[in-house]
């Protein structure tokens, strides 16, 4: 079968370019899924709402990067394969046991042809181009970057330097607590010296971040 053939001799060599990438991680959108842990507050369908929510916000950012941008989903999905196809961006399941195989394996995919890679989430109502700038920016001196958040977590990892992601770094962090930045960058030191960490912002995780948000009008309750 072809793929069990190796590479044809003379055939050429997969090479880097000069663009660079966003990725955007979402999850399918299913009540009940999204937003756990707003749902004793607002209910599975008032989760999914925010979810839908946050996840324009994102995407709307998204189209202002300046570069390729492409949405991972934990799941197929019908309708966000769909919007991905409106938009022009490619549209991949995400790959890997916990959320730190999953980022590594996208970026280490996407550092295969693109010069830098961002990765965001979809929880973060204040992503914008100029912090993706900023992040950019920061690749031109470090091998990774950071986007720290307020909870002790993150809300954008980016990387220029293939290596790094040929293993999963991350197989020590403690997702969804207040450890995780330090953990990941108590991680990254072990393969870099040159990790940036970018001011924090905050996301969307819990009923007093959801008041907040709507507080400060970035989404509607």
């Amino acid at each position: 079968m072809a793929d069990r053939e190796g590479p044809r001799m003379g055939a050429p060599a997969a090479r880097r370019h000069d663009q660079d990438l966003l990725i955007v991680f979402a999850r399918a959108l299913e009540a009940g899924k999204v937003k756990t842990r707003l749902i004793p507050a607002v209910g599975e369908q008032g989760a999914l709402r925010v979810y839908r929510q946050l996840l324009d916000t994102t995407l709307v950012a998204a189209h202002d990067f300046p570069g390729q941008v492409e949405l991972w989903t934990d799941r197929p999905d019908v309708t966000l394969a769909a919007r991905a196809r409106r938009a022009g961006w490619g549209c991949h399941v995400q790959r890997g046991a916990d959320l730190g195989a999953r980022m590594s394996s996208a970026i280490a995919q996407g550092l295969q042809t693109y010069r830098r890679v961002l990765l965001v989430g979809s929880d973060c109502p204040l992503l914008h181009h100029g912090y993706f700038h900023q992040a950019l920016d920061a690749l031109n001196g470090a091998d990774v970057v950071l986007g720290a958040s307020e909870d002790g977590g993150y809300v954008l990892l980016g990387s220029a330097r293939p290596r790094i992601w040929k293993r999963n770094p991350f197989s020590m962090v403690r997702w969804g607590t207040e450890h995780a930045l330090s953990d990941s960058l108590s991680a990254l030191a072990l393969r870099s010296r040159r990790v940036a960490t970018l001011a924090a912002l905050w996301d969307v995780d819990e009923p007093q971040d959801l008041s907040r948000a709507v507080h400060e009008g970035l989404i509607k309750g």
